[in-house]
């Protein structure tokens, strides 16, 4: 299942998952409205998409960009970065707006919003 989850997270479109972490659709088109939602510039079509759906429903929303930086949203609003690797650091732009909490390991920054 681990393998068919990554080949179909290649594709366009969204999981749904549930809270146990089963997954319960992929490969979805979900439609939300976009209005009242502000990304910091950079941030794309799926950035938009996440921080919308979250916004609309009451579930958190994960997107992993092409440079592989995850992010978080809740609420339509950004709360959390993940960068998988310290080389990225450099080129690192932080998205987060308010105050906010670095945490870095070995191989992984995550950057959270305190709330």
């Amino acid at each position: 299942m681990r393998e068919t989850i990554k080949e179909l997270a290649q594709l366009d479109g969204a999981f749904v998952v549930a809270d146990d972490g089963t997954v319960l659709s992929a490969w979805r088109y979900i439609n939300a409205s976009a209005a009242g939602i502000s990304l910091p510039l950079g941030l794309g079509s799926r950035h938009m998409a996440a921080a919308s759906i979250s916004k609309s429903t009451n579930c958190i929303a994960v997107v992993v960009s092409e440079s592989s930086m995850v992010r978080v949203f809740d609420n339509g609003e950004l709360i959390s970065e993940i960068i998988p690797e310290i080389g990225l650091l450099k080129t690192y732009s932080r998205h987060i707006k308010g105050i906010f909490s670095t945490r870095m390991g070995s191989q992984l920054t995550v950057t959270s919003k305190k709330t």
